[in-house]
């Protein structure tokens, strides 16, 4: 590395193809059973901010083949609404596209405000994409104890399509213990707030965990690797129920949506559609 090249890792910016995703150091508060943040080679802590200072400079720095900045990558991006918005407000300039991916509800307020951002951003050819988190219905509150309740973050994917903002349902980590009824119902009531959705197997740092049904074990294939999209020096296993990823998308695309691999490509299919 050129001693004048900016070592974005080391500083919690992650550098994947054309997008960049933000890595914190904040803990996020909602306590998911599945997270892995808390598991991350970052020292997470309540005292910081969600970007530092020293990440804000870097993102004028970035190679200019990034065309995406990720915020919310390990931890709840709106906490609280009001930073989270002056974050997009110090971003909104660098002629990038951005996404945001939520697990809250957003008040009117907040909601218009993004708008606005989005606004800005489509002045220079740029947009804002806005995915909600929902990985269950029934089951919800079981991995997601201290997560608004489904049929809230749903209101709020539709509001927040009804500002014209790109939306897209985040099913991930799709469950191993979520049933296809319940995956059925999850798109069938978001299917017309959104312009698709993007799932992904469960990261876990041990195997001894409530989310591996010993009664579907078999079913599941394991492997420990480092995720690409994670810091270095993180090794987690990834963990898929055999069959359930073509099931979700033979009900997406049943309902007249697209199951894209993530938020990057989904954000790059709908930059070239429009």
């Amino acid at each position: 590395m050129n001693p004048e090249t900016p070592n974005f890792e080391s500083e919690g910016l992650k550098i994947d193809k054309d997008r960049v995703l933000t890595y914190s150091q904040l803990v996020c508060p909602l306590d998911c059973l599945y997270c892995f943040s808390s598991d991350l080679n970052f020292n997470q802590r309540q005292d910081v901010a969600y970007l530092s200072e020293k990440q804000l400079h870097l993102f004028k720095e970035l190679p200019p083949d990034v065309k995406m900045i990720m915020l919310g990558c390990d931890t709840e991006f709106f906490q609280p609404q009001a930073r989270a918005l002056e974050i997009l407000h110090q971003l909104a300039h660098l002629s990038k596209d951005i996404s945001v991916v939520t697990k809250m509800s957003l008040t009117e307020e907040m909601i218009v405000a993004l708008k606005d951002v989005n606004s800005r951003l489509r002045e220079h050819n740029n947009f804002l994409s806005f995915s909600e988190s929902l990985t269950s219905l029934d089951s919800a509150r079981k991995w997601e104890p201290r997560v608004p309740e489904p049929t809230r973050r749903i209101e709020t994917l539709k509001k927040v399509y009804g500002t014209g903002i790109k939306t897209f349902v985040a099913l991930r980590p799709l469950l191993p213990t979520v049933p296809e009824e319940e995956l059925k119902d999850l798109v069938s009531l978001t299917k017309d707030y959104c312009y698709g959705y993007y799932s992904g197997p469960l990261y876990l740092k041990s195997l001894d965990h409530s989310l591996i049904d010993l009664g579907v074990k078999s079913d599941l294939t394991i492997e420990k690797m480092q995720p690409h999209w994670m810091p270095g020096g993180n090794e987690f296993y990834r963990i898929e129920k055999s069959g359930q990823m073509d099931m979700l998308r033979s009900i997406v695309e049943e309902n007249g949506k697209m199951l894209f691999e993530g938020a990057a490509e989904a954000m790059n299919y709908w930059r070239d559609y429009d």
